[in-house]
């Protein structure tokens, strides 16, 4: 246990150093936020992986939904919107509403990892978009709402929100041997862990990537990540319901 609790010390200790080395002129402030940084929820996400232990990992995720649960959104027009097209295509362990083949073995996962801010852009219409399928909305300048608290139709998942100290003990904990760790978190049925080129990423797919919406707010686009796939997504309002009117496959990585 003690070589253990020097290990995890450790790998604080340099993941600090590199932070602070990366950002330069932040680092004061770096530091003070290092400072900050309770590392209890790291420490035990890194013993459950080195002892095999689920029942550190099992309390770790029970504590991230009890910090997840009682958040909420705004009430605002533009907010609920946000939030109804979102909760319209965020399909984790359905991706037949994709059009993809069914994968039943999706239900065995415990936990969803929900972002907890999304791209937006409202747009005047979308006559100029005619070409829809020759632009990337990733690469658009956009407004960001954060926080942001969806909360979409997971089945029998429980959704837990990316906040701290959950989300830069996921940053840490992936830091080093990523693909196994993250090979780990995946077998253990806890989490759907995303492919990505270098396995540090931790929310579950599909990434959202950003968000248009029409001044009238009745018609959106919605470019996501599922899997390894760029897909886009039409959908129009009528009788205060959002609908999917077209899903299309964009790129593959």
């Amino acid at each position: 246990m003690k070589r253990i609790a020097i290990i995890i010390l450790t790998l604080i200790f340099l993941y600090s150093c590199k932070e602070n080395k990366n950002k330069g002129a932040d680092r004061y402030n770096n530091e003070n936020e290092t400072i900050k940084f309770d590392s209890t929820y790291y420490i035990q996400l890194q013993r459950a992986y080195i002892e095999k232990d689920t029942s550190d990992l099992k309390a770790f995720f029970q504590k991230w939904n009890d910090l997840s649960k009682d958040k909420i959104n705004n009430n605002d027009q533009l907010t609920s919107t946000i939030e109804n097209i979102f909760n319209e295509v965020y399909h984790p362990f359905e991706l037949e509403k994709y059009g993809w083949i069914s994968r039943p073995h999706y239900s065995k996962y415990k936990y969803a990892i929900l972002p907890s801010e999304i791209r937006y852009e409202i747009v005047e219409n979308f006559d100029s978009l005619n070409h829809w399928d020759e632009f990337f909305i990733y690469t658009m300048n956009m407004d960001t709402l954060s926080p942001f608290y969806p909360r979409p139709d997971i089945g029998d998942a429980t959704l837990v929100y990316d906040i701290e100290p959950f989300k830069t003990s996921m940053q840490l904990f992936l830091n080093e041997d990523s693909y196994q760790k993250s090979f780990y978190l995946d077998s253990t049925n806890f989490i759907l862990t995303p492919i990505s080129n270098d396995w540090k990423e931790y929310q579950t797919s599909p990434e959202i990537l950003g968000i248009l919406i029409n001044v009238q707010k009745d018609s959106a686009l919605v470019d996501l990540r599922l899997i390894s796939t760029g897909v886009r997504i039409l959908l129009t309002r009528k009788d205060k319901k959002w609908k999917k009117e077209e899903v299309k496959e964009l790129w593959i990585e």
